[in-house]
């Protein structure tokens, strides 16, 4: 078995500081709904609807002005 590298000052005993995390098995997935209730906020476009508080950024030159039938965002040149 390999030994553990231990940080300066560290005893065998210590835990290491922080919590290991594996990125390929997260706690929590993140399924959207269907259809996004956006927002304009400044330069982003905002979900309001979801559970998870997610943006789009649309840029300086662009402004929400409605969304289609399906939902989507329609954006318009300032």
């Amino acid at each position: 078995m390999p030994k553990k590298l231990l940080k300066p000052k560290q005893k065998e005993n210590e835990k290491p500081e922080g919590e290991i995390f594996d990125f390929n098995k997260p706690d929590f997935s993140f399924i959207p709904k269907g259809r996004h209730l956006w927002r304009q906020q400044g330069y982003y476009l905002i979900c309001h609807s979801c559970d998870l508080y997610h943006a789009v950024f649309i840029g300086m030159d662009k402004i929400m002005v409605g969304e289609t039938s399906e939902g989507e965002p329609i954006l318009h040149k300032r």
